[in-house]
């Protein structure tokens, strides 16, 4: 990667988590990085365009530490419940992260992680599609039940995709809410 983009990266990275991605503009990223601001246009169109890029990086650096501090093999509905409280620790008290629930970039963040690039670059989704399905087959579900519940999976993929918090009062405690009664009904229903 070309140096002066890295340091607008880094730069970016450091401003956007202290700051949120409102208080910080393209001058500041410019400052930090030691480049002049005409060199930030070669590198990136708008704010937005290195904003992506420092979430998707973000998000892939947290996720992965999550994948590494869970205990994957323990009992599937203890996950679910530290999911969400992983979610509420590191996610929601990062002022990169917690940028998917803003109005003004958020439309941009949900359009990426929902086109097939998106997806397709998106190694906890993949990660947790495996897993459940691994899950699944080792409780000796029906492969056609794994089918439809990976179904549910991309359903509330896409739900994740479409609604914010803005959007919808309660709509993290809702959505854990759908997902722990989901997972319970699967379970009580393979036992």
């Amino acid at each position: 990667m070309d140096d002066k983009k890295e340091k607008l990266q880094s730069a970016a990275h450091f401003l956007f988590l202290k700051n949120g991605y409102k208080n910080t503009n393209i001058a500041q990223i410019a400052k930090k990085a030691g480049v002049a601001v005409g060199s930030f246009y070669n590198y990136y169109p708008s704010k937005q365009a290195i904003f992506l890029e420092v979430y998707i990086a973000e998000n892939e650096a947290v996720r992965n530490r999550f994948v590494q501090e869970i205990n994957w093999e323990g009992d599937i509905e203890q996950l679910i419940g530290q999911f969400f409280a992983y979610t509420v620790k590191n996610i929601m008290n990062n002022n990169i992260l917690i940028e998917w629930n803003n109005g003004s970039v958020s439309k941009m963040l949900h359009d990426y992680y929902y086109s097939q690039t998106g997806r397709e670059n998106n190694s906890f989704y993949r990660f947790l599609q495996e897993t459940v399905s691994k899950r699944l087959q080792k409780e000796k579900i029906a492969p056609d039940l794994i089918g439809k519940v990976l179904k549910v999976f991309d359903f509330i993929y896409y739900i994740d995709c479409h609604v914010t918090g803005h959007e919808f009062e309660g709509y993290n405690e809702t959505l854990q809410t759908f997902v722990q009664y989901f997972i319970k009904g699967i379970t009580s229903a393979t036992k």
